[in-house]
Order: structure tokens, then C-alpha cells, then sequence
């Protein structure tokens, strides 16, 4: 439910948790499952974040004009994690100028909230005056209290969604799955491409409506890709291999994400695929006329099914 001037009244009492929740990685579960602990059987376990990204928002940076979990990915999880109800907050210029005691009495207090879950670089209010203590204070007066969960860490390090970012600019996709707690996924429908792939004898789907999306570097990537039909469910899945970035061989222009699924025969032109990227084979490079490019393609397939564990793809299910 997207928020624009003020919450709704929520119908029953609420443990909420409060951050951007970008890629729902780790440190994040940490927060969820902090407020599930609180959870009283007559109370929702929800969710609030923001949109757009509250670092572009406010400093204007392109990188996150795109995410890690665009929200139809967040729904997703959020439900497979047991969430009640998920709110986003409309980061406008409105919105950002809320003297702190504003927010919390606009967009707290009709959700009905008992406890109140965040991290503890937690801001809000015009400016970020809205510091935990103040949440705090403010919450003494309103009926809720406020639980603050301390940064996971891996290596020494806090995990972060500017880290899963870095890691996928590197093409690192087994570093941002170790953050992420699962594969990095990116979910896109089959568009009409050049149909080069299948005159070599690797057929590929060719993704689209991935503008949303963090990209990972530009490289061949295995994968293992559900294609998902109404209301999310898997109707078939299968291991594959994709190709990430401008296609020099055949003189592409756009950054495209192209895979071809291993051991799968079926039209898939109009679906919905869900890649989650497994591990990086190699850099995207230039050969030297196609036939160059189909053996290459064969080694990459081969690549994949050792990396896996296969010696033949995945059939559909």
C-alpha cells in the first residue's frame, strides 16, 4: 500500500519495522526477525519503507534510481518471510520536510503501532533530526516502544545494500548471495530479440522491464531461472547460462540480459523469468566472426553444468 499524506488506520494493533529495506539482505532479516519476536498473537508484523530510493532522492545519484528489490520483489519476499502488511511511505518533498513528531503522528500512530523495529542509523523528519531517541521519546507519549537492532556483519565488515551493490558492479554475485542470504534475482518478461542465439543453435530469452534493477557487470553468468505464471507461481525452471552487457560480436548498442536455459524446449516469448545469478563464468568479450562465438557459447554451457553440478540442464517441471 503506497502512502501519500498520511497512513490508513490499520485494522488491527501492529509490530512495525521501519527502513529502506533495499535487497532484504541479512541485516535486514536481522530487523524482521526482531519484530517477529515482539509479535503478540492479536498484533500484524508489518513493514514500512520508502520510494523512491531516499538516496536519490535526496542527493540525486543515478545508481539508485535503481534496486536491488524493486517492490514487487520486496512484496514477494516479505510474504515468503510471513509479513502482515507492507507500507511505502511517498519519499516527496512533502513528505521529507515532516518535523519528526509529524511523521510519527501521520504515519505511526493510524497504524496502530506497539512496537516500532529499526537500525540504529535510523533518521527521519525534515533534515534527519529524527534521531532513535527521539523516536523514542515520542513514542513514550504515543503508546509504542522502540527496539533498535544492532548492524550484522560478515568478515569484520556490516552488511549493507551499498556493499551487494559494489559486489554486483564487480560482477562478484557468490559475495552479494553470502550478504543476500539467497541469490541476487532478477525478474523480467521474454521480449522479441534478433533470434541470433537459435540460428547457433543456443536459443536465449531476451529480457526486458528490467529498468528497475541494479545490472550486474557485464560478464557470463550461470544461472537458475524459474519462469513464473500467475500470481507467482513456477510453471517450469531450469539451469542456464547468461550473458550480461552489449553483445561485441554482433555489434550491439544496448546492455541487454540474454540466457539460454539448458536442457528446456518451450516458447517462453511474453514470460515472466526470475534469474537468480549463481556464479560468474567470465568477461563478455569480442570474437572473431560467429562461429567463434557458438564454440565459445558450448564451453560456456559446459562451464555452467559443472558449476551446478549437472550433466544436463534441469527439465522443466
Amino acid at each position: 500500500m503506497v502512502m501519500e499524506g498520511q497512513a490508513p488506520v490499520s485494522p488491527a494493533p501492529q509490530v512495525l519495522a521501519i527502513g529502506k529495506f533495499d535487497g532484504v539482505h541479512l541485516g535486514h532479516r536481522a530487523i524482521l526477525n526482531a519484530a517477529r519476536d515482539l509479535q503478540a498473537p492479536d498484533e500484524r508484523l508489518a513493514v514500512m519503507s520508502f520510494e523512491p530510493h531516499p538516496t536519490y532522492a535526496l542527493t540525486g545519484n543515478p545508481e539508485y534510481a535503481r534496486w536491488l528489490t524493486p517492490r514487487r520483489e520486496r512484496v514477494r519476499i516479505f510474504k515468503e518471510l510471513g509479513v502482515d502488511a507492507f507500507y511505502v511511505a511517498r519519499f516527496d518533498r512533502p513528505f521529507q520536510q515532516l518535523e519528526p513528531a509529524a511523521f510519527v503522528d501521520g504515519y505511526l500512530v493510524p497504524l496502530r503501532v506497539r512496537h516500532v523495529v529499526v537500525g540504529p542509523d535510523f533518521r527521519f523528519g525534515r533534515g534527519g533530526q529524527g534521531t532513535v531517541d527521539v523516536l523514542r521519546d515520542l513514542g513514550r507519549n504515543r503508546g509504542f516502544d522502540v527496539h533498535v537492532v544492532e548492524p550484522v556483519e560478515e568478515h569484520g565488515h556490516k552488511i549493507s545494500s551499498s556493499r551487494i551493490r559494489e559486489h554486483l558492479r564487480e560482477g562478484r554475485v557468490e559475495a552479494a548471495l553470502a550478504l543476500l542470504g539467497r541469490p541476487y534475482v532478477i525478474s523480467g518478461q521474454v521480449v522479441h530479440g534478433d533470434k541470433r542465439g537459435r540460428t547457433l543453435g543456443f536459443p536465449t530469452a531476451n529480457l526486458g522491464g528490467i529498468d528497475e534493477y541494479v545490472l550486474p557487470k557485464s560478464g557470463v553468468y550461470a544461472v537458475f531461472v524459474e519462469v513464473e505464471e500467475a500470481e507467482g507461481a513456477c510453471s517450469a525452471h531450469a539451469f542456464g547460462v547468461l550473458n550480461a552487457g552489449y553483445r561485441p560480436t554482433v555489434d550491439g548498442r544496448s546492455f541487454q540480459l540474454e540466457v539460454h536455459l539448458l536442457g528446456f524446449d518451450g516458447d517462453l516469448y511474453g514470460k515472466t523469468l526470475r534469474v537468480s545469478f549463481l556464479r560468474r563464468i567470465r568477461d563478455e568479450m569480442k570474437f572473431d566472426g560467429l562461429e567463434a562465438l557458438k564454440g565459445q557459447i558450448a564451453r560456456d554451457c559446459e562451464a555452467a553444468r559443472s558449476m551446478v553440478g549437472l550433466t544436463s540442464g534441469l527439465p522443466s517441471a
